[in-house]
């Protein structure tokens, strides 16, 4: 059965790495037979990005890529509801979405992995998990590995999902049908947070029906090292609205 792969890719100033990302897409892809579909959301960047996946746009002919472009930065979180909202419309129930980030610390080797534990595996959402035995993390003060790993465990601790250990990995893939379901449920209220605490809301409201979705993890090479580009999280914030989440979210 043919489908297509949507990336969700979050953009906010990634002109040091978006070259890069992109020609690791090209080379990846140039002799494989899948639909594949870069979704950029520009989040308002006042930098090159733009102009240089519109000057791929024009170069690169076996993948497809589309931009949508907010006038403003508004949050990681509103990025990805756009980008979910407007895959959602092109795409089908057998096709994947993976979301992953823009500055070269996925790869894209493992999301073809991922994508086959759907496609072929029957798997609903897969995550590249940093808790898995054989992760690991380069470029990463202790710090953060510190602040992740405690976030894991009261994620796990709050909302207990088998099989899952990393609750706030961006890099994710997801049968389209199984999310647009999910979603469905929830009406509007399915996209509510705004910044990087998004990536643990979304998987806290997928676990309300967890008996319903296989999820899978795979271990995650995640490489800080090879980002060009500054970090655009503000981690206080982002630990104050993940704590906010995990005391104050109630299910209707």
């Amino acid at each position: 059965m043919k489908f297509k792969v949507f990336y969700l890719l979050p953009c906010y100033n990634e002109e040091q790495d978006i070259t890069g990302l992109v020609k690791k897409f090209d080379n990846f892809y140039r002799y494989k037979k899948i639909n594949i579909n870069l979704i950029f959301v520009d989040d308002g960047s006042t930098d090159q990005s733009i102009n240089i996946i519109n000057n791929f746009k024009k170069k690169i002919r076996k993948i497809k890529i589309h931009i949508i472009k907010h006038k403003t930065n508004k949050g990681l979180g509103v990025a990805l509801k756009t980008g979910f909202n407007y895959i959602l419309k092109k795409g089908k129930n057998n096709d994947v979405i993976v979301t992953m980030d823009t500055d070269n610390s996925h790869t894209i080797k493992l999301s073809m992995k991922m994508i086959n534990e759907i496609r072929f595996k029957n798997k609903d959402i897969v995550i590249a998990s940093r808790y898995c035995e054989k992760s690991k993390i380069f470029g990463l003060s202790i710090f953060r590995k510190f602040l992740s790993f405690g976030a894991a465990k009261l994620f796990q601790f709050f909302y207990p999902i088998k099989g899952v250990k990393d609750y706030t990995s961006g890099f994710r893939a997801f049968k389209l049908g199984t999310l647009k379901n999910i979603i469905k449920k929830y009406k509007n209220k399915f996209f509510s947070e705004t910044g990087f605490s998004v990536t643990a809301d979304i998987l806290i409201k997928t676990q309300k029906y967890k008996n319903m979705i296989k999820y899978y993890e795979l271990p995650i090479n995640l490489r800080y090292d090879l980002k060009k580009g500054s970090s655009k999280m503000k981690i206080f914030k982002t630990i104050y609205l993940n704590l906010k989440i995990l005391l104050s979210r109630k299910f209707n």
